[in-house]
């Protein structure tokens, strides 16, 4: 149905022929690139390692420290981030890549909420000048909804941020919609997403588990995806070592497939682990 593919980077999913290769045999077709930096990752060697496994280089996660955050109310730190994230879309459209996923902010939590308004007058401002830049390299800006207090966290306020460029576009994670219901956000924004990061919740945070082992309803959620006519790649975003929040076993590429396999037919899904008792915002609290 949709093409299945996972957040790659890191050493639990190298970007390397072997493990590209492992993805490839287990069904998966696509990556996103998502590491901490990327000042010394080698973009076109990435290249030649997907076209070699036959792995399409789907997108880029863009850099997820506060060093890049379009929202700060500092002009000089805004425009670094733009100079930074320009130098990143040179870089993979050079690769023939054309979406790169953008946080709205990397302001850590919490912060002051009279701020807010003036935060997000910062962002669009940015968020216009970026999606033009990358409209010039034939690259697509995705904004990442987020959870809790940070920007973007509702269907208006999403909605508000991508109001600042008609070229914007959305990279749904479903794992950040906390207050808002999830299906209702998909169908708001529509036929603006054009990728996703696939994981489950609680009711508390995001958690980033496998669908089935939260609490989001994968058979309503898959409805209003077909609704809206997406025809991207479905990314988990979902470590194979488990978190501290839930007992399990290590993840393989083949439990992803078979887990996106059971939500695009809407069957009910395998559980492979069990979330602990007593979770806190951010920390389990095991009894």
């Amino acid at each position: 149905m949709y093409k299945i593919g996972i957040a790659a980077g890191g050493a639990q999913k190298p970007i390397t022929v072997e493990g590209l290769e492992a993805m490839k045999k287990a069904g998966m077709d696509a990556i996103e690139i998502s590491i901490g930096s990327y000042e010394n990752f080698d973009f076109k060697k990435a290249k030649q390692i997907a076209e070699q496994t036959g792995i399409e280089l789907w997108s880029i996660h863009s850099h997820m420290h506060r060093s890049f955050d379009i929202s700060s109310l500092d002009n000089d730190s805004n425009k670094r981030a733009i100079k930074e994230f320009c130098w990143l879309i040179d870089k993979f459209s050079d690769i023939g890549m054309d979406k790169i996923v953008i946080h709205p902010t990397h302001t850590p939590e919490p912060f002051d909420q009279s701020e807010r308004p003036e935060k997000i007058k910062h962002a669009k401002e940015c968020l216009n000048t970026l999606a033009e830049y990358g409209y010039t390299k034939g690259v697509q800006i995705a904004l990442e909804d987020l959870p809790r207090t940070c920007l973007g966290n509702t269907i208006e306020e999403h909605l508000d941020l991508l109001s600042a460029n008609d070229k914007l576009r959305v990279c749904f994670d479903f794992n950040h919609s906390l207050i808002d219901d999830t299906a209702e956000f998909i169908k708001a924004v529509g036929d603006k997403i054009i990728t996703t990061h696939v994981s489950d919740r609680d009711n508390i945070n995001e958690r980033h588990w496998l669908p089935g082992e939260g609490v989001l309803d994968w058979k309503k959620i898959i409805d209003a995806f077909n609704s809206i006519g997406y025809n991207g790649a479905w990314i988990y975003e979902i470590d194979l070592e488990a978190p501290p929040t839930i007992d399990r076993r290590m993840l393989t590429y083949s439990d992803f497939v078979t887990n996106a396999k059971q939500i695009f037919a809407k069957q009910d899904l395998t559980v492979i682990g069990t979330p602990y008792p007593n979770l806190g915002l951010w920390e389990p609290i095991k009894e």
